[in-house]
């Protein structure tokens, strides 16, 4: 009988309404499921077949704290997924460099690094870019992220320079279609893909999230879309067991916004059928 470990968060310690649909098609199949959080301190992770990297929330508060847990974890011979080589990959936005490089379509990035002497406006001037959204290099949710426009250009970098918001930081074009057509996610499963969703968001804002007041719905991704997606995929460097790609249509085509391998929200309530995939892609691998 697998014991398989769904890693959570101390604000969050239960596994989430959508992991919950993973968490009964694994132990139809004979497993037995259980949270834990990762940055509670005496938290046991011994003993487990399988840790898996689910609702691990908060690591962007406390990346150092995460990446010493996640080495600590790999030490004692846990077995981890996604692989922590992969997550240690990922947990900077500066995969997006990578990603470009491959010559996956990617919303162009530059990180503002700490104690250099570029700053916001310079950026934006640079390129060209009236409106940029920011946000740190270790981020999750739209935690400080904003939209900066000339007008509110000397408030940002106010913020930027006293801390509020962390260097280094990611500064990229405000894609305007995020408003008009919304922005995909396509999970796939063992490499495999599975289901797509389509968040927009709420009336005069531009992020996403259902926090925000953001609305998502299961969709069918075009075939550019999806051919884009599998692009990104394959330029990972390794095979994720699953994985989720972000990114929007624009009249360029669809741009990669963010690759998510360590904790992505999955989206099983809008495809169930997709936790019984990952259910049988994570007993296999065992």
């Amino acid at each position: 009988m697998p014991r398989i470990c769904f890693v959570t968060c101390r604000r969050w310690p239960e596994i989430s309404e959508s992991d919950r649909l993973a968490q009964r098609a694994l132990e139809r199949r004979g497993a037995v499921v259980e949270a834990r959080p990762w940055n509670v301190p005496g938290a046991d992770f011994r003993g487990f077949d399988a840790v898996v990297l689910r609702s691990n929330w908060e690591y962007h508060l406390d990346p150092e704290g995460f990446r010493a847990w996640l080495d600590g974890l790999e030490r004692a011979g846990a077995r981890i997924w996604n692989p922590p080589d992969l997550v240690r990959w990922n947990l900077s936005k500066r995969y997006l460099h990578a990603l470009q490089a491959a010559g996956v379509p990617t919303v162009p990035t530059v990180i503002l690094e700490a104690g250099t002497p570029d700053g916001l406006e310079a950026v934006m001037t640079r390129h060209g870019w009236r409106a940029v959204v920011i946000k740190p290099e270790f981020g999750a949710s739209a935690h400080d992220t904003r939209l900066v426009t000339g007008r509110t250009v000397a408030e940002a970098t106010a913020a930027i320079e006293t801390g509020e918001i962390r260097r280094p930081v990611m500064i990229q074009p405000f894609v305007e279609e995020i408003r008009s057509r919304g922005e995909w996610s396509l999970v796939f499963i063992d490499s495999a893909f599975t289901h797509a969703v389509l968040k927009r968001p709420a009336a005069g804002d531009f992020r996403v999230q259902p926090r925000l007041g953001g609305t998502v719905h299961a969709a069918s991704p075009p075939a550019g879309v999806l051919a884009a997606a599998r692009a990104a995929l394959a330029a990972l460097p390794r095979a994720a067991l699953y994985a989720r790609i972000d990114g929007v249509e624009t009249p360029e085509g669809f741009q990669v916004m963010e690759v998510e391998v360590n904790e992505p929200g999955l989206f099983f309530t809008h495809a169930p059928s997709a936790a019984e995939r990952l259910a049988e892609a994570l007993l296999r691998a065992l």
